[in-house]
């Protein structure tokens, strides 16, 4: 009889455990969409300079963005950096809800451009018998380095970072607070200002502004960052958060 009531609660934990995930998706409204594989030519891999120390570093594993020995920010490892979506964003009772019809999830990168101090990576976004167009761009501004991602044909581009303990909202972009496991859209009504922060001491920014975007730390390992246009562009201070209040006192 013992056995028999450990075995009923142990197939209801595991019930628990697959459903409670699908409901909590369904009550923020945004879908977790897993990152294929990331395929990177030989000549484009390596460091490029950006300029006043600044480098974006590509290996097979994914993206880094650096100052001199310092790591700004990587893109997710061993994983496609970019996920194209097709579908809609529609209006909910307490937030938006994502309506993905299809997400294409490997990535193959085949060239790599310099302008000046911005360098552009060139290459696809795929899935089962389609491909659409990837460009990623990098280049310093303001004090920042900016990660401009465009796909054309795309609904939506979901960018995936390197997860990083300590991850935190900046108000009022995101909740100030631990966002660990769990998934946020960004206020719609803020305009250029940092939403998050990570162990890096780093701000990160995500835009184009007025359209949908969500941040999910829900899955083990990356950050996925959406946004709801065919183009996303992600910035992230050049220089952590200490070394910044050092350097203004």
């Amino acid at each position: 009889m013992l056995a028999l009531v450990v075995s009923l609660a142990a197939a209801l934990v595991l019930g628990l455990v697959s459903w409670v995930p699908r409901v909590l998706a369904l009550e923020v409204g945004i879908t977790d969409v897993e990152p294929g594989l990331l395929s990177v030519a030989q000549n484009t891999r390596g460091v490029q300079s950006l300029g006043a120390d600044l480098t974006v570093t590509l290996y097979d594993r994914g993206f880094r963005l650096s100052r001199g020995t310092t790591v700004l920010a990587d893109t997710v490892t061993k994983g496609a950096p970019v996920v194209a979506l097709r579908g809609s964003v529609v209006s909910g009772e307490e937030h938006p809800q994502e309506r993905v019809r299809s997400a294409l999830v490997d990535v193959s990168i085949d060239a790599v451009t310099r302008d000046g101090e911005k360098v552009t990576y060139s290459g696809v976004v795929s899935g089962p018998g389609e491909a659409l167009p990837l460009r990623i761009t990098f280049e310093p501004l303001d004090g920042r380095i900016r990660m401009d991602v465009a796909v054309e044909g795309a609904s939506a581009v979901a960018l995936n970072l390197d997860w990083r303990p300590a991850t935190t909202g900046i108000a009022p972009a995101l909740p100030a607070r631990n966002l660990k496991a769990k998934a946020y859209w960004v206020d719609p009504t803020v305009v250029q200002q940092p939403a998050f922060t990570w162990v890096l001491g780093t701000d990160v920014s995500i835009g184009p502004v007025r359209v949908p975007r969500a941040v999910d730390l829900r899955q083990d390992g990356r950050i996925a960052v959406h946004v709801w246009a065919p183009r996303a562009v992600v910035t992230v201070t050049d220089t952590p958060r200490g070394a910044r209040d050092t350097l203004e006192g």
